[in-house]
């Protein structure tokens, strides 16, 4: 009888040794599908970090320069008028819009503002620079407006105007087909090092449309023309 005791005794002993043994596999199993979880969220929640930290990298424009009015005369940037880059329109009179930059071509200007006869431009896009000189000839005021429109960066049909305009912040990149609305002007393309590398007359007495690669950083200058389309060459 005492030899049935002891080995029901041991049977209980060994049995609940398995149950302590798998109890202890299932919790171990337990936190490893729980670290796993959390790794997985860990990595989840990366992804998205990465992902907005994407968004907040895109390039945002900052406004320069401060609302102007200007009657005819001559007028010295930095001190009549911030420096910036402003949509330049007539708003009393026509004539004459003369701004010189021997040390950076794609800054200077030479148009006529509002119209006179076949000749004309309703505005203009230009980046004024400390101590360049404006000249203003037979108008009555021309109003200065700061830039505020949203980079473009997107390879897609495009519209200019006369002024300056930059490749990856105006106009996305890509190769194009350039063709003038209505008119005849210049429309000149400089590379980063300022180098022109398309020069050329659009419209009338020109070329009637000129294909062309646009590279980010490149500076497009367009003068005399109210308007200028810009489509995708695919």
């Amino acid at each position: 009888m005492k030899h049935k005791v002891i080995t029901i005794t041991l049977v209980l002993i060994i049995v609940g040794s398995i149950a302590l043994v798998l109890g202890c596999e299932n919790q171990s199993k337990t936190s490893t599908n729980s670290t796993s979880s959390n790794s997985n969220m860990k990595a989840s929640t990366n992804k998205d970090t990465d992902k907005s930290a994407a968004k907040q990298e895109i390039k945002q424009r900052k406004v320069q320069g401060k609302v102007t009015d200007l009657g005819a005369g001559t007028f010295t940037v930095g001190k009549d008028i911030e420096e910036g880059l402003y949509d330049v329109t007539p708003a009393d009179g026509q004539g004459n819009f003369i701004i010189q930059n021997t040390q950076q071509p794609d800054l200077t200007v030479n148009e006529i503002l509002g119209n006179v006869g076949d000749m004309g431009i309703s505005k203009a896009r230009v980046k004024l620079v400390k101590d360049e000189q404006i000249q203003l000839e037979g108008i009555n005021k021309t109003h200065f407006e700061p830039v505020t429109a949203p980079f473009i960066t997107d390879y897609k049909v495009t519209s200019l105007y006369s002024g300056r305009w930059s490749v990856g912040e105006d106009i996305g990149s890509g190769r194009y087909v350039v063709t003038p609305v209505v008119g005849e002007g210049n429309f000149v393309v400089y590379s980063k090092n300022q180098m022109p590398k398309v020069n050329e007359i659009l419209g009338n007495s020109g070329v009637k449309q000129v294909t062309v690669n646009l590279d980010d950083g490149d500076i497009i200058t367009i003068m005399s023309l109210n308007q200028v389309d810009f489509a995708p060459q695919k």
